[in-house]
Parts: structure tokens; C-alpha cells; sequence
């Protein structure tokens, strides 16, 4: 059975039914393609993969207390399903070390970066990008974030090919990613996302995040993020250009 990249986000995000996560999981034990594109799909797997490549050869034992009741076992979430596939490759005592040693919790920006981090030529190459999937990504897109996303000055963006527009979500805020394509293939992102009235304005701030050359800024309840394809991409161009398309 072949799974959409649409569908392996659900799983990950606990959007599908039971049946359906099902499906993927067994799946998943027989094939290691599935597997891959599942992890590559999955923003925290860099980030525990570089901490397990770091822990020394005896990885802390994490004491669990026993449980209280013998109460039902619940359907995996969100949350729990993204531990499940890093299970899968043998570094889930890490993530649990991790994320009870990390100091402060990551931004959207930072996790932003994460994703689009794993990004490559192959990943948006075959992107559905005609006329009328666009419409209909732009359309729900627009709709989640209750703003225009102006796609008429996106597709003009000097240099870029507009490939697509997909919905995502940081502490239940909706967050839009806009993909492109460069003169050469490679992947760079705009990302939207709603942050609320009285949301704090920000001034364009640049910084290299997980390896990718970023600039953040903030307006009018609406967090805005350019993210190039290495830690040298000059976004000086692209930059200009949006902080006018969206200025107010």
C-alpha cells in the first residue's frame, strides 16, 4: 500500500483513525522506504538523531514510576506517535533524556528551520504545481490563517518557482509553509504564521538555524520567516521583496 506525504503528516500530527494509523505502522515494519520518508517527514528526528550521535556509549537509564491503576490503554496521539517512529530506530531512551534535560522549548522559527532542513531537489521536484493545486492549497492556506498570502507577488518572487503552499500547526497556531524552487533546484521556504492581536511587531532579524541561512520578523499579529538552502544563501533579494508584499 502506497501512503501520501499528506497522509504520513496526519499520522505523525494524530489526525488519522485508528485503522488507518494501523495500516501505516504495520506497514512501516516491513518497509524501510516507508520508514525513511516517514522520518524525514518527522521535524524532531534530526534533532534526536544528533543527540544520540553525541551520548555516550552508556546511555542513561530513565527510571518510569509504575503505575498508579491498571487503567485502558488510549490510542497514540500526536505526540506519542512521533516517539513511536523514533523508536523505530533505536533512539527513543535519548529523546526521553533530551527533552527532560533541554533548558527552553524551541520557538516555531527554530522548528521551522528543523523541517525544512530535510528538505532537498528530490523533495519538491515532483510537487504537484499547477494552476489549480495552488488554488486549492492557497485557498485553505489563506482560510487557516485568516490573512491574503498575496500569491500574485509569490509567484513574481525574484529567482523562485512557487511550488507549493501546505497548512502545518505550532501549539495549535496555524503555520503555512510556501515552498520554492531557485535557478537551481534547491529548496527555499516563506513561512506565515498567526500569532494573535497584541502579538509583539519585530524587526527582520538574520540567523543560520539548523544550518540554513533565516530571517524572522514580526507584524500587525503575524510571525514571517525566509529560509534559504545553506548557511551561506544570500536572502538579501528576497527579503526586500517580501517585507514590502507584507508590510501591513
Amino acid at each position: 500500500m502506497k501512503f501520501s506525504d499528506e497522509t504520513l503528516l496526519a499520522y505523525l500530527e494524530g489526525n488519522l483513525d485508528e485503522a488507518e494509523a494501523s495500516a501505516i505502522e504495520n506497514a512501516i515494519e516491513t518497509d524501510p522506504e516507508l520508514e525513511q520518508r516517514l522520518m524525514a517527514l518527522d521535524p524532531f528526528a534530526p534533532v534526536v538523531q544528533s543527540v544520540f550521535e553525541r551520548v555516550p556509549t552508556e546511555t542513561p537509564v530513565v527510571e518510569l514510576p509504575e503505575p498508579l491503576t491498571a487503567e485502558p490503554v488510549q490510542p497514540m496521539g500526536g505526540g506519542l506517535r512521533l516517539l513511536a517512529v523514533a523508536a523505530s530506530v533505536g533512539v527513543i531512551a535519548v529523546s526521553a533524556t533530551f527533552w527532560a534535560t533541554r533548558t527552553q522549548p524551541m520557538g516555531w522559527a527554530e522548528q521551522a528551520a528543523i523541517y525544512q532542513s530535510l528538505y532537498v531537489p528530490d523533495t519538491i521536484a515532483s510537487l504537484d504545481s499547477s494552476p489549480q493545486a495552488l488554488e486549492a492549497q492557497f485557498a485553505l492556506a489563506e482560510e487557516q490563517l485568516g490573512r491574503s498570502l498575496n500569491r500574485a507577488e509569490l509567484e513574481a518572487l525574484p529567482g523562485m518557482e512557487l511550488k507549493r503552499a501546505q497548512v502545518l500547526s505550532f501549539k495549535g497556531k496555524p503555520l503555512v509553509q510556501v515552498v520554492f524552487a531557485d535557478e537551481q533546484g534547491q529548496p527555499f521556504a516563506f513561512c506565515v504564521i498567526r500569532q494573535g492581536e497584541g502579538a509583539p511587531s519585530k524587526d527582520v532579524k538574520q540567523a543560520v538555524l539548523s544550518g540554513l541561512a533565516t530571517a524572522t520578523w514580526a507584524q500587525d499579529g503575524y510571525g514571517y520567516m525566509l529560509i534559504g538552502n545553506s548557511d551561506k544563501t544570500d536572502l538579501s533579494g528576497q527579503l526586500d521583496f517580501l517585507t514590502t508584499s507584507f508590510a501591513g
